[in-house]
């Protein structure tokens, strides 16, 4: 007995110690469904439930068809329609939050009373994972992806496309990229492209709210083109403790139907709020730009003002490489060419450069309140009425 007893005892631990580790309790189908009816009535989305059923006794799986989502931002109303909508529902370690793992349908419509508002949609394996705490009833992380999107409108054939969609929010984290994107107008005219495009807003080791963009292979039916564009930003009076909150309710009112672009303009008007408010600059710790053989490679600082035309003024500065491209492309003060003609105030501020090795061009910019940008002491832009 005394050989038994610490066997017996042992035993009794290990039971405790799975049971501790094993969840409270497997979501239920009616938990499930009541959890997601609640975000769906806060998301604005309407569904209709076809199917729903336990899986191994820890997930509940619905399936909806019917799936209206009003979309807003846009010049007319339009909605875009689903079915077989599948969301596979699980309990977390916290009794307040569930996971849920969405499947969206390869075909789906937008609609609107416009035919040519109207598009036909396909989305290759696309769906997302989101984490949403039933207690307060909104979302805490989301990962979204699609293989593709395509966009197309069924009279005039126009369409847009994009491969390799992230769309990401963590606590730490938001996150916007693609690659392979095109848009056509009226049969399939090819209107631009772009490789790749990635957005990543994150907070730097002082809690500073930072900005990473770039782009790569954009392609424009124009002369003058950012091909590639690398931006390193940040700013020390933009807490991410106040930037957080902005750029996570951006993401879902994206998630939520509002136009993407909209999206963007009301975040960034958010942050820029915010900035103007602190009083602090926005720094550009790095830009570098690519352009038909041009490359320009720079840092500035720039600080939000309500009454600067452009809503900032600062300074910056930048080594051109390539400036015999750019005589080749805009001519010289004495002998233009007609786009150089077009616009004199690069041509001249091209002259104004300050030669260095291998080529390189060294400038001096300003942003100035009225809006105009002067380099090297030269105007080189401004605005429509001469200011």
């Amino acid at each position: 007995m005394a050989v038994r007893l610490p066997f017996i005892r042992a035993g009794i631990c290990a039971i405790s110690l799975f049971a501790v580790s094993q969840p409270a309790h497997a979501i239920s189908v009616e938990d499930a469904r009541s959890a997601i009816d609640a975000i769906l009535m806060q998301s604005g989305i309407s569904a209709t439930e076809i199917d729903a059923r336990a899986l191994d006794g820890d997930a509940v799986e619905l399936i909806y068809d019917s799936v209206k989502l009003d979309l807003s931002g846009y010049s007319e109303p339009r909605q875009l329609l689903m079915d077989d909508v599948q969301v596979t529902v699980r309990d977390t370690d916290n009794p307040s939050h569930i996971d849920l793992d969405i499947k969206l349908p390869e075909r789906a419509k937008m609609d609107a009373e416009a035919t040519s508002d109207q598009r036909d949609m396909t989305m290759r394996n696309a769906g997302g994972y989101l984490r949403w705490d039933i207690a307060r009833n909104v979302p805490i992380t989301f990962d979204g992806f699609a293989n593709a999107l395509i966009g197309d409108e069924p009279v005039t054939r126009k369409h847009w496309m994009m491969n390799g969609l992230v769309i990401q929010w963590l606590p730490e984290l938001a996150r916007i990229s693609w690659q392979a994107a095109e848009w056509t107008g009226a049969n399939r005219e090819k209107r631009g492209s772009i490789k790749s495009t990635s957005f990543v807003l994150y907070p730097g080791d002082d809690g500073a709210t930072h900005l990473d963009y770039a782009h790569d292979g954009l392609w424009l039916p124009s002369l003058i083109q950012p091909r590639t564009v690398r931006i390193k930003s940040s700013s020390d009076g933009l807490p991410w403790t106040e930037a957080q909150p902005i750029i996570q309710q951006g993401f879902y009112d994206i998630l939520t139907g509002t136009a993407p672009r909209v999206a963007r303009r009301q975040i960034g008007d958010a942050l820029w709020q915010r900035a103007a408010h602190n009083g602090a600059p926005v720094k550009v710790d790095e830009f570098y730009v690519e352009s038909r053989g041009l490359e320009a490679l720079g840092a500035g600082e720039f600080l939000a003002q309500a009454a600067a035309r452009y809503g900032f003024t600062g300074s910056f500065d930048f080594k051109l490489l390539g400036q015999d491209k750019l005589v080749d492309l805009l001519g010289t003060p004495d002998s233009p060419t007609l786009l150089g003609a077009l616009v004199p105030f690069a041509v001249d501020s091209l002259a104004a450069g300050r030669p260095g090795p291998q080529g390189t061009m060294e400038y001096d910019g300003e942003l100035l309140p009225d809006g105009r940008v002067v380099v090297n002491g030269m105007t080189v832009f401004r605005t429509a009425d001469g200011s």
